[in-house]
């Protein structure tokens, strides 16, 4: 069954380790069968809070989402 994600977003917070290196957190909020979901992701390096990455992320959020039902 392949699962419905509406209302997707991301935001993008960069922050800096206890050790001094940077990161990025993707928060992804989104609906599923009708309930708010969360999901936090980290990267090893930091990312510009643009329009056209927060695009990217939610794209490839659902790709994994995607792939994760196949």
């Amino acid at each position: 069954m392949t699962r419905v994600l509406t209302d997707v977003d991301v935001r993008i917070v960069n922050r800096i380790a206890a050790n001094g290196n940077p990161f990025t957190e993707l928060q992804h909020t989104w609906v599923e069968n009708g309930q708010r979901r969360n999901a936090l992701s980290r990267i090893n390096y930091t990312v510009s809070d643009t329009p056209q990455s927060r695009a990217y992320h939610i794209e490839a959020f659902g790709q994994r989402q995607r792939h994760h039902d196949a």
